[in-house]
Parts: structure tokens; sequence; C-alpha cells
């Protein structure tokens, strides 16, 4: 068990509880985890779900109830569904 293990997180935020709940709304979608960011990996059918305005404000209230602070929404892609690792170049930074 590590450190970061044994103090969990101090927020309320429940991922798991927030992609179920998203689950619910009939948008399928993987869900990522960054600091208050809740990252959608919608598939194909998550992001005609996701067209909808009231669907995409339930999403964000939904998110707001599991205690994050922000949501982004990664649309599919080939590169996303492509096995192969992606072949961008790195970026270095200051």
């Amino acid at each position: 068990m590590t450190r970061s293990e044994e103090r969990g997180d101090r927020s309320a935020r429940n991922a798991v509880a927030l992609g179920a709940a998203i689950a619910k709304l009939g948008v399928d979608c993987a869900l990522e985890v960054r600091g208050g960011l809740a990252l959608l990996l919608p598939s194909p059918t998550g992001a005609v779900a996701l067209q909808v305005v009231e669907t995409r404000r339930a999403v964000l209230a939904l998110a707001k109830d599991h205690g994050f602070t922000h949501v982004a929404i990664e649309l599919p892609n080939e590169r996303r569904r492509s096995s192969t690792p992606p072949t961008d170049a790195s970026l270095l930074r200051d």
C-alpha cells in the first residue's frame, strides 16, 4: 500500500459513483480523473448523447454533486481507437 492510498482522497470526489450516474443518463463513456477534472471519453454513441444540451448540463451538475470542479470531453477519434501507441512527439518543458 502506498502513502497516497493510506491517506486517500480527502476531497468528496467519487469517480465510481459519478461514472454510474452518467451511465444512468444514457451516456456510454470511460471516465478519467485528474484532480478536480472529470475527463469523459465517450464512445461514438455517448458522443451523440452529449450533443443534447440538457444531457451536458446534467453531466456538469452530476460532476459538481460528486465533488468535481470541471468536466472535459475528449471526442472519439481514430488515434484513440487505435491499439498502437500515438506517434506524436513529446514536448519539452522549461
